[in-house]
């Protein structure tokens, strides 16, 4: 059980003494960055995925696998994407708060821990769905932000379990696409739960993990995005290739993401700034 989960279990022991209460409040309501106030928040409370906050992506055959509801999983404030091989088929899951929820600049932060295999990986993103358009126009048609992407290895075989890519996206997926990104250096990331963090300004972004400035660069966007959170199959590619045999059953699976909790704290004083309009 990580420290969080074990401290609100103490805190609800009757008996427990008041220092370790109050340890447990203290994390519960940690100060957000200087200068930015907490908007919105998963922690993963309760046995099932809030549906006010995420929905399942694509449902269905994305790359080499098929996006299930099945492969996402909440229990003992984890969330849980599974990725397993059955009947010769790879299965694994993709969620987001399209539709429910869209963030501009802002601090992010989420806690999460890898157990990724060859042939795939595990990210956490922002996307819009007016990417390119219009073209040349990254702040006004928004961008695909990769605040990470995990690989056990990458298209050559190469072990990088201990490190994450940052990628910016913009101009659409076709002729026009570019990008520009940061594979960063060994990170100890392949053992722990590790928070990765992301400040994304008027005229940058500035990527963290744990705590460790990784990357800045632009452009920006400057419209509203929403957050998925995925583990993806491609064999043969940006990943290496999937292991012989696939990744074992679900109930065998040892591939998994798994995320603590997701946070969004806007700049201090923009509600106050919004409710002041006319």
């Amino acid at each position: 059980m990580n420290r969080s989960r074990y401290l609100r279990r103490l805190a609800r022991i009757p008996g427990v003494v008041p220092a370790v209460a109050l340890l447990a409040a203290f994390h519960l309501s940690a100060a957000p960055p200087a200068g930015y106030e907490l908007a919105w928040a998963d922690e993963f409370e309760g046995t099932a995925l809030d549906p006010a906050k995420w929905n399942h992506r694509q449902p269905g055959p994305r790359r080499d696998a098929i996006n299930t509801p099945d492969a996402v999983t909440v229990k003992d404030g984890i969330l849980t994407i599974t990725t397993w091989t059955e009947g010769g088929k790879h299965y694994t899951g993709m969620i987001s708060t399209a539709g429910l929820f869209e963030s501009g600049p802002g601090y992010y932060e989420a806690r999460v821990r890898f157990a990724d295999a060859p042939g795939m990986w595990s990210a956490w993103w922002l996307q819009t769905p007016t990417m390119g358009r219009p073209l040349g126009d990254p702040a006004k048609a928004g961008m695909e932000i990769d605040l990470f992407e995990h690989r056990a290895v990458n298209q050559a075989g190469k072990d990088i379990a201990d490190q994450v890519q940052h990628t910016l996206h913009w101009d659409g997926y076709g002729e026009h696409h570019k990008s520009r990104g940061h594979l960063t250096p060994p990170l100890g990331l392949r053992q722990g739960w590790h928070v990765f963090g992301c400040e994304w300004t008027e005229t940058e972004y500035r990527f963290y993990v744990d705590g460790r400035l990784t990357w800045r660069s632009g452009p920006v966007s400057l419209r509203p995005e929403f957050m998925i959170l995925s583990s993806e199959v491609h064999d043969g590619r940006w990943a290496g290739r999937v292991p012989e045999g696939g990744y074992g059953s679900r109930a065998s699976s040892r591939t998994r993401f798994e995320v603590d909790y997701v946070r969004y704290y806007r700049p201090a004083g923009a509600r106050k700034a919004a409710d002041a309009q006319p």
